[in-house]
């Protein structure tokens, strides 16, 4: 995977012209010689996607073979660097890169530095809606049978990437892209991410009402224990068609109400996931062997509502300004 950076004397509106514009070349100096635009080269830029405070994502295309892509332009002051053997790199695009062979994934393709924006490179795979948008068609949750799909999926994939050392920090439904051709789901955003460790993190970028209660009172965390709560809201989102708590004093509380449709199993699994200690949760391998997911499961019904696309939500990036219909606090990031 090349590194193509950009001179400081190419324009520093690159990302910023107009979809349609055309501009191929930049000129250098006073004989008008000029430098191709590596990005510009490799990829037709398309309309935006989405914004947000972490920047903006534009549809794209890879020239040589007509790949879908999405680039995530991220401003300056939300870069985060790590020192590395290479030398100091995105942490994004290093965390990126160690989930490379994880098979259900949203893969780095490119990534660029010019002046003060990164742009990530990224596959943009068709026929997928997030799991928001999927839920929210399912206002009363989705059949069992395919939650439980879903979240052996799920805990698969977070078991594969923290094996390469990544921690996601910010599970949730948006951040799930579901085929709706397969029922195969794809995690997406490491921009709130970080190197997988065993010691106590005392920062957060993830999404508010998905913070753990550790994290609320303290401002510390253990990595997989705030892992396996935010997977005990995003599960209770998947059966009862929202997330049970909406600001701090609710996550402290830590009441849960369940519709009367959801099994003894999964409301256990629900309120272990969601214990108050952090050292009662179950693990990522105890949640595959608990008894809700011992059951029956199917994909078939993922197929059987086309959900519609949220106006100027992105695919490959949760962080939209956009306000939600479910959890006003949703879509907030700390």
């Amino acid at each position: 995977m090349s590194t193509l950076v950009l001179t400081p004397s190419q324009s520093t509106n690159l990302i910023h012209h107009h979809p349609r514009q055309q501009n191929p070349t930049t000129s250098t100096n006073k004989t008008n010689s000029s430098v191709v635009d590596p990005l510009r080269a490799r990829y037709l830029i398309a309309h935006k996607l989405a914004s947000g405070g972490f920047g903006d994502v534009y549809a794209g295309v890879r020239k040589k073979d007509g790949m879908p892509v999405a680039l995530k332009v991220i401003s300056k002051r939300r870069i985060r660097e790590i020192n590395t053997p290479d030398g100091k790199l995105p942490l994004e695009v290093v965390l990126l890169r160690r989930v490379a062979k994880v098979k259900n994934v949203i893969h780095i393709l490119d990534y660029f530095i010019h002046n003060d924006q990164l742009v990530i490179v990224l596959e943009r795979p068709e026929h997928c809606c997030d799991l928001y948008d999927f839920i929210s068609e399912r206002p009363n949750g989705l059949d069992e049978r395919l939650a439980r799909d879903f979240f052996k999926q799920i805990i698969q994939i977070l078991i594969d990437i923290h094996q390469c050392g990544v921690l996601h920090r910010d599970i949730k439904d948006e951040n799930f892209l579901v085929d709706m051709h397969t029922g195969q789901l794809y995690l997406i955003d490491f921009g709130s991410g970080a190197l997988l460790h065993d010691g106590i993190y005392t920062d957060f970028e993830g999404t508010s009402c998905y913070a753990a209660p550790e994290w609320v009172t303290c401002r510390r965390y253990f990595g997989l224990p705030q892992t396996v709560w935010s997977l005990g809201i995003l599960l209770y989102d998947l059966v009862c068609g929202d997330i049970p708590f909406a600001d701090d004093l609710s996550i402290i509380k830590c009441q849960l109400h369940f519709p009367n449709h959801i099994s003894p199993e999964c409301v256990q699994l629900i309120e272990q996931c969601l214990s108050i200690r952090s050292s009662e949760r179950p693990t990522l391998e105890q949640c595959l062997k608990s008894e809700w997911l011992k059951s029956p499961s199917s994909r078939d019904l993922c197929l059987s509502l086309i959900p519609r696309r949220r106006r100027g939500q992105n695919s490959l990036s949760s962080k939209s300004t956009n306000s939600s219909s479910r959890g006003n606090s949703h879509n907030n990031n700390i």
